[in-house]
């Protein structure tokens, strides 16, 4: 294997572990939310706050990522996130 493709596979392995630990962080935060929204009686889907946070993240990726990318990526976010909200 050439070594240029592998060094750039461990900066991926690197950001990946990057994103993980985000995950772990967000999902943390979203079972704070969910305990509040359960005290609040507030329902757990808010497809409102999902649209807005992807129209968010569409503006921000400026052309590196597509909104369909971005869908794909964050319905799977936002369906852990519901999940251990619950």
């Amino acid at each position: 294997m050439d070594k240029r493709i592998l060094i750039l596979r461990q900066d991926i392995d690197n950001i990946d572990e990057k994103i993980l630990s985000l995950l772990k962080e967000r999902m943390k935060i979203s079972r704070k939310v969910g305990e509040l929204k359960s005290k609040l009686d507030v329902p757990i889907e808010d497809s409102n706050r999902e649209k807005t946070i992807i129209e968010r993240l569409t503006h921000h990726a400026k052309g590196t990522l597509s909104e369909e990318q971005l869908i794909r990526i964050f319905t799977a976010v936002f369906k852990s996130s519901k999940q251990v909200q619950q």
